[in-house]
């Protein structure tokens, strides 16, 4: 469980970040299409967090690095 605060810290950010790469790795996997819509929706949510808090996450190297949005 999560320890609920008013600002996500940015070590958890990084972490969810983290998850983005596992993503990328199901693209070239077989998956139901409601699997597959629902995988997507997952990924959409954790983007949606780090943007929300005012990052975006880019790939460098296979691995997703957060940066500050200007």
């Amino acid at each position: 469980m999560s320890i609920l605060a008013n600002k996500t810290e940015i070590k958890a950010l990084r972490i969810l970040g983290k998850t983005l790469k596992f993503f990328d790795q199901t693209a070239l996997l077989n998956m139901s299409a409601v699997d597959a819509e629902e995988a997507r929706q997952a990924e959409n949510l954790i983007k949606g967090i780090i943007e929300s808090n005012g990052f975006t996450a880019r790939t460098r190297n296979g691995n997703y690095i957060l940066f500050k949005s200007l």
